[in-house]
């Protein structure tokens, strides 16, 4: 019997997931007016689940562990693990030990130093080289970095205002840290972009080659041109599908980026660059580049598939020229048998009926003597023998083309 005072339906086997999705990453809860999060984004990681020790297990998509300097978050994304640290300092040597045995490369890492409002020490952390950042999201809260690696490996952010809870300052915590982690990741793509460029000129330049002698090339040419035609296109093929996820990735990481950029709602300090004007400054035009490289590839892979259909109309146009002069002779050889066994009837129709008058004569003269002379009887035969002749040919022949 049914107690809860619901329909009780049977659940959809993929609501708990869902659900558990939206949870998945819950934010930080920074409860310290002054502390400090480290975030490590670990890259290429390993297939073999053998080089995962504990507590990092790849199958595992959050972790939270406590241990005794702070707390330690395990995070499991599509191609990186992201470690978070949040202590009221750095990471001590018991902490640091557990985050190094996380398998993988290091890609980005971002030091988030949480202050109080009226902190004034930004010029001390980041001394004399330049700084971006602004006020963000919230009265009094302000944020600032200079982008630069430091000899911990680590790029270096300071967060400092009122907060009305944990909550508060730990969502504006982790989109700093989304913000250098997907920065990072948005340049993957820009490497082996530029490591493909003269790949995909030289294709362009055969590209280019391939359909100027199509279009001069003869009949006699054309399966030539298809041939290299097909070639190019395997090749644009096969570059396309070996950049395909990594140009994707690339488009999605900087989407998020400009998401968190644009939740930072920053008003500028003064001349002061803020975080949006230095990353659409440096970054959009890498993404730039990363799309306009796709767009070439897509546009030598639509060239060719036109010069291939071009190829293939000329190819099935010289088909029907070649099989519409085929059926011509055909006929006209046709026409020339019909002649020549209309010569040949003829001819054999005269043949036999002068054997047969021959054969007539020699019968004639066997005979008793005869008043009227042979070669007049056989003059007056020969219309006989040929109309008999001719309608025995007519008839063989019907006969035979019955068969």
């Amino acid at each position: 019997m049914n107690t809860t005072g619901q329909p009780g339906f049977e659940q959809c086997a993929e609501r708990a997931d869902i659900q558990a999705e939206a949870h998945a990453r819950p934010p930080l809860a920074v409860e310290f007016e002054s502390a400090e999060v480290w975030n490590w984004v670990l890259y290429d990681l390993p297939d073999d689940p053998a080089a995962w020790q504990t507590p990092y297990d790849p199958a595992c998509r959050h972790k939270v562990l406590e241990l005794a300097g702070g707390q330690l978050r395990i995070e499991r994304h599509t191609e990186f693990v992201s470690v978070t640290w949040l202590g009221n300092g750095p990471p001590d040597a018991e902490s640091l030990r557990v985050i190094g045995k996380c398998p993988g490369r290091q890609l980005a890492g971002a030091r988030v130093l949480v202050r109080p409002a009226g902190w004034e020490g930004v010029a001390d952390v980041f001394g004399p080289g330049r700084i971006f950042g602004g006020m963000a999201r919230f009265t009094g809260v302000e944020v600032a970095t200079d982008f630069q690696i430091g000899a911990d490996q680590m790029v270096t952010y300071t967060l400092s205002g009122n907060f009305e809870d944990a909550f508060a300052r730990g969502r504006l915590v982790k989109r700093l840290v989304d913000l250098e982690t997907y920065r990072m990741a948005a340049l993957l793509g820009l490497p082996v972009v530029r490591q493909s460029t003269p790949a995909l000129q030289s294709l362009e330049v055969r590209t280019g080659v391939a359909m100027r002698a199509l279009s001069t090339s003869e009949d006699e040419a054309l399966a030539a041109s298809i041939r290299e035609i097909s070639a190019l296109l395997a090749e644009v093929g096969a570059l396309r599908e070996g950049l395909r996820y990594r140009i994707a990735a690339s488009k999605a990481y900087y989407d998020i980026v400009s998401d968190r950029l644009a939740s930072l709602a920053e008003a500028p300090i003064g001349q002061r660059q803020t975080l949006k004007g230095f990353v659409d400054h440096r970054l959009a035009p890498a993404i730039k580049t990363v799309g306009a490289f796709d767009r070439r590839i897509s546009d030598v892979s639509a060239t060719l598939s036109d010069a291939m259909a071009l190829a293939r109309t000329r190819l099935e146009q010289t088909s029907q020229e070649y099989n519409q002069a085929l059926l011509v002779s055909m006929e006209k050889r046709a026409r020339q048998q019909v002649h020549l066994g209309q010569a040949v009837e003829g001819l054999s129709v005269a043949a036999i009926s002068y054997y047969v008058v021959g054969l007539i004569g020699v019968l004639i003269k066997s005979l008793p003597h005869f008043a009227v002379s042979v070669p007049v009887l056989q003059a007056i035969s020969v219309p006989a023998v040929i109309a008999l002749v001719w309608w025995n040919v007519r008839r063989a022949k019907a006969r035979v083309e019955k068969v």
